[in-house]
């Protein structure tokens, strides 16, 4: 027959149990979450890279920056989730590289 102090001692190894098993989880959700916001950070640097890489290609190839992201998805094959993502190109000049910009939309 079981005393009062030795469930109240099995209580206690459950609670404890429980709590590092809940400390554990916590840490590694923080994990995924850093690892998923420095992925997508990473992305948006892609996209950027990919916008400015196809409009110098286009400098090069025609002699003037192109006018829209229209024209290097057409001409130049560029892509990228429009569903998840902004690019804001902004044309300076002819002859002056385009302002890129990406922005991650909400969902």
């Amino acid at each position: 027959m079981e005393t009062g102090r030795v469930r109240k001692n099995r209580y206690g190894q459950l609670l404890l149990a429980v709590a590092v098993f809940l400390l554990f989880f916590a840490v590694f959700l923080a994990g995924v979450q850093s690892v998923s916001a420095v992925s997508e950070e990473k992305e948006m640097e892609n996209i950027e890279n990919a916008v400015v890489q196809s409009a110098v290609f286009c400098y090069g190839t025609e002699g003037a920056y192109p006018e829209s992201l229209a024209y290097l998805r057409e001409h130049y094959g560029l892509q990228y989730d429009e569903d998840k993502y902004i690019v804001d190109y902004e044309i300076v000049g002819k002859n002056i590289r385009p302002q890129v910009r990406v922005f991650r939309l909400e969902r």
